[in-house]
């Protein structure tokens, strides 16, 4: 956080707002672009990304938070760009996420200068930067924020920063995961660094090839051929090969399945997502690499050269699903894992969803979805977690950790679309999620949600029926459900109005703007946020909840959740989620619904 406040004080320095007018004009003629800059206090900042996606949304709202104007605008075609720059004439035009072509008129405009996020170290050129250094097992990479120039990617440098490429659970280390964690932190601190130095008067400095601490090269975009997993390999090859391509475009690979007739073929190629390492005694069933040894809760088991590996998604024909929702494979069901493992270890085999248990008392509950969305099925197998934790009276404080990516985005639309019956799975996944609500403000233990990454939708306003709610800082929520043309659920019309309003509560809902950690605990959606890492965040959640597990807070907590279990409490509680469905049986019939449904899975 000290980082942080040091770079609001240099953004907003004091003493450019009165510098004389002999010196201005002596300092226009020596660099007219800060000179201006100088001269403000805040820059109106036009954003270009393809998509308004979380890194474009994290640093929109620290800029924001830093008194600067910014406007963002999706681009579909390269020459919108020209007419945008040209009409709205800001400080600065910031890419934080573009693949496409910057006019030559924008970026040599030397009165707006036009800066590219660039998720490489410096030197690094090429659409494929994250993909490659995960290929290339690279120990630190890193972002570099860069002048737009004609030759992708080689424009004057005006800020880079460096982050370790490191996990305990090397099953994390995907594309996507890198991206919107340490990605996503490097870029914030790195676009900060370069408006300060704008600010400034500061000059970006030419990409120089010849200095020998430029590591980064200019590589080609990965293909289809790169990207084609050899199931002969090693497991921990074949997973690597599926992580930097998780979650876009995915990997490319088949199977050997058993089909109908009984006989072994070769299935359909399918982009491939979610590896997870075998670890446990899974790793010696025998078979043929590539070959489906089973399946668990949608996942496959696939045999390799040496090893076996899970995938859990697949896609085909633009949709991503379930592996087995694609796969209607004869290969047995494995059966569960042990759903405890002890504290501060992970999953050896594939398993969405676990519990440790500190000596203290505290229960963590992690629900590793993949990104986010939470089936019918999953909510289910949540809510015999949940009610098994509840049955242990040895816990004390019940966790709830989400993913590390994602607490919650809410449920399945993916899942849905496929279905045979969307309406009818709509309902099913509601009524499941909010049994999952439920579950968490029924329970006698102390209820904590621990948001380590963003949540949206149902998955925010779930956080918010714990005792307390915690987030890293930095995650990023969009606590609406405008946006999908649905009334919303999960008891959100009690629990949010509770936490921060009635006012506020049809302020978020209405606007469905995205909101930091920050804000969110500064208007009571959050107890708090805390921890730039999901390490940091975690270790100081750990903390937090033993505090709350000491024996001297137990009676008091006690009574706390006695008036909480009144029955008339939970009549109110149980009248808004009877509300909440009445509109939301009307919105799953409305087109608008299905149609804003089928543009977010296929696009």
């Amino acid at each position: 956080m000290s980082q942080m406040t040091s770079m609001r004080y240099f953004l907003k320095p004091r003493y450019l707002a009165r510098v004389p007018r002999r010196l201005e004009s002596q300092l226009q003629r020596q660099d007219p672009i800060s000179t201006r800059l100088k001269l403000k206090e805040k820059l109106n900042i036009l954003f270009f990304s393809n998509k308004h996606n979380s890194l474009s949304q994290r640093m929109a709202l620290e800029l924001r938070q830093r008194q600067h104007n910014i406007t963002v605008h999706e681009i579909n075609e390269p020459a919108e760009m020209t007419k945008l720059a040209f009409d709205a004439q800001p400080d600065l035009i910031l890419c934080p996420f573009l693949t496409k072509r910057i006019p030559e008129e924008v970026f040599s405009n030397l009165n707006i200068p036009c800066w590219i996020v660039h998720p490489g170290i410096e030197g690094d050129r090429g659409m494929s930067s994250i993909d490659w250094a995960l290929y290339d097992m690279e120990d630190e990479w890193g972002v570099s924020v860069l002048q737009a120039a004609s030759e992708m990617d080689a424009g004057d440098i005006w800020s880079t920063k460096t982050f370790p490429v490191r996990r305990p659970n090397v099953n994390t280390l995907t594309k996507s995961s890198l991206y919107v964690n340490e990605v996503t932190q490097t870029a914030v601190k790195a676009t900060l660094e370069a408006i300060t130095n704008l600010l400034s008067g500061q000059t970006p400095r030419p990409l120089n090839y010849n200095n020998p601490q430029v590591r980064g090269t200019c590589r080609p975009n990965m293909t289809k051929a790169d990207r084609t997993v050899n199931w002969e390999l090693p497991a921990d090859e074949v997973a690597c090969q599926i992580r930097m391509s998780d979650s876009a475009p995915g990997a490319v690979g088949r199977f050997r399945a058993k089909g109908g007739d009984g006989n072994w073929n070769w299935t359909k190629d399918f982009r491939l997502f979610g590896a997870h390492l075998e670890k446990g005694r899974l790793r010696f069933l025998t078979g043929k690499p590539g070959e489906i040894l089973g399946q668990r809760h949608g996942s496959v088991l696939i045999k390799c050269g040496r090893g076996a590996l899970w995938v859990s998604h697949l896609k085909k024909n633009k949709l991503k699903l379930p592996a087995t929702m694609w796969l209607k494979t004869g290969a047995p069901t494995v059966a569960d894992s042990f759903p405890s493992i002890p504290y501060g270890s992970y999953p050896n085999t594939a398993q969405d969803i676990w519990t440790s248990m500190t000596p203290d008392g505290v229960c963590f509950v992690h629900f590793e979805f993949y990104n986010g969305a939470m089936s019918t099925s999953q909510c289910q197998r949540l809510v015999s977690v949940l009610q098994k934790v509840e049955e242990n009276d040895f816990c004390k404080v019940m966790v709830l950790m989400g993913g590390r990516d994602v607490f919650s985005n809410g449920i399945h639309l993916n899942v849905i679309e496929a279905a045979e019956d969307p309406v009818e799975e709509s309902w099913k996944n509601i009524n499941a999620i909010n049994d999952v609500v439920r579950c968490i403000f029924t329970s006698k233990k102390i209820t904590v949600s621990a948001l380590r990454g963003n949540a949206g939708a149902g998955g925010a306003m779930m956080a918010l029926a714990s005792d307390f709610a915690f987030a890293r800082d930095g995650v990023v929520l969009n606590p609406h459900y405008k946006l999908m043309k649905l009334y919303g659920s999960e008891y959100h019309t009690y629990f949010l109005p509770k936490r921060v309003g009635q006012k506020k509560a049809s302020e978020l809902l209405s606007s469905a703007e995205p909101i930091l950690a920050s804000e969110a605990a500064q208007i009571g959606f959050l107890d708090g946020c805390v921890g730039d890492s999901v390490e940091e965040f975690d270790m100081r959640i750990k903390e937090e909840a033993m505090y709350l597990a000491r024996p001297s807070l137990q009676q008091h907590f006690s009574q706390v959740k006695n008036q909480k279990a009144n029955p008339e409490v939970l009549k109110e509680i149980e009248e808004c989620r009877s509300g909440e469905l009445a509109f939301m049986a009307r919105n799953f019939q409305d087109p608008e619904y299905h149609m804003a449904r089928k543009y977010f899975v296929y696009h």
